[in-house]
């Protein structure tokens, strides 16, 4: 049986079908001499035009399901491959994990490539490819590939989480860079975690409020730190600039609304897709972090969209059912006046 990441013929995939030369540029409508080109070269995907290419694929069982696997396949072998030179092993269990629980195996190939960018210091494209990580299910598959738990991707990580932290502050530039900005951000959020006394410092800038925010997120979801929770809301409190990473954080990280380089949102927001998350979160996130969610992001999230995404019963119920299961009593509290304050907001 062919591997998923061996090429194979069209002729190959035709014969699969009972198909010959003639009968695929028949059904196919392409000049004969057009598919004997392309019909025993196992490289035949690399030199079929991208009109020709559709006709095959419309016409050949079987052609767009090789198509599809085979340029799956082959990335992941080479990066496998690459990854390994490095010093860095892939573990094909977990990979094959992600596809079983449906993640995109693309974004999983889009990782290992920023990983092997990471690996070997290649600063520029590092830079790029991690700042296509902004987003839920991408951020999702940057988490296992930093995991060294049953969710990895790495067998070991720790080679990339040392190069992610050399990396890391080399990605402060001078000028302004919307992509250095969101790359530095993806990485302290796993690797960098910002030291006790950086949250009571004056925040200047969005890169600086950027990292900021995601190494604190870190620190919430990874060691349930209720003092740095406290401390975080307060930074939040008095600098304008984390206000405006915060308010567009979310939204963009769940593309309610489009991230771009001013930090801006929509005049008018639905949080459908936060609303969904963030009500995930409190069912499913330390106290230190749910905290956070209620006393800094939840009263912005209120402030711009009252319905919260037509979630406030789900919003409620989640403050009830997270009060029933105990926790820190400053959270108790916390959730309870969260309570009080959306029972007056608009449902629909």
């Amino acid at each position: 049986m062919r591997r998923p990441d061996e090429p194979a013929a069209l002729s190959e995939i035709a014969a699969d079908a009972g198909l010959f030369l003639s009968d695929v540029a028949l059904i196919a409508d392409l000049d004969e001499s057009t598919v004997s080109r392309l019909w025993s070269d196992p490289g035949w995907l690399d030199r079929a035009s991208g009109s020709s290419l559709q006709r095959l694929i419309a016409s050949v069982p079987g052609l767009a399901e090789y198509v599809t696997a085979y340029s799956l396949a082959s990335r992941l072998s080479r990066l496998t491959t690459e990854l390994a030179d490095a010093g860095i092993d892939v573990d094909m269990d977990a990979v094959q994990a992600c596809e079983d629980d449906r993640t995109p195996v693309p974004y999983v190939g889009n990782a290992l490539q920023a990983a092997l960018y990471v690996v070997r210091g290649d600063t520029t494209k590092a830079v790029s490819h991690l700042a296509r990580f902004w987003g839920l299910g991408q951020d999702q598959v940057l988490g296992r590939l930093f995991s060294a738990d049953h969710d990895r991707l790495l067998a070991n990580p720790r080679r990339l989480i040392e190069a992610s932290a050399e990396l890391a502050p080399r990605l402060r530039r001078p000028g302004y860079s919307f992509h250095s900005i969101l790359a530095e951000a993806a990485l302290v959020h796993h690797v960098g975690p910002a030291s006790a006394g950086v949250t009571t410092a004056r925040v200047e800038g969005r890169q600086e409020a950027m990292s900021l925010r995601s190494s604190v997120m870190g620190i919430l979801i990874n060691t349930d730190d209720f003092d740095a929770a406290m401390r975080y809301e307060k930074a939040a409190g008095r600098s304008p600039v984390l206000h405006v990473v915060e308010e567009w954080s979310f939204p963009t990280y769940t593309r309610d609304a489009r991230p771009d380089s001013a930090f801006s949102l929509p005049r008018s927001l639905l949080l459908r897709n936060t609303a969904q998350e963030v009500i995930r979160e409190i069912g499913s996130y330390p106290d230190a972090y749910v905290h956070y969610l209620l006393a800094v992001y939840v009263p912005l999230a209120l402030s711009r969209d009252r319905t919260f995404g037509l979630a406030l019963p789900e919003l409620k119920a989640a403050l009830i059912d997270r009060l029933s299961g105990g926790g820190d009593p400053r959270l108790r509290t916390l959730c309870e006046s969260t309570l009080r304050q959306i029972e007056g907001a608009p449902v629909d």
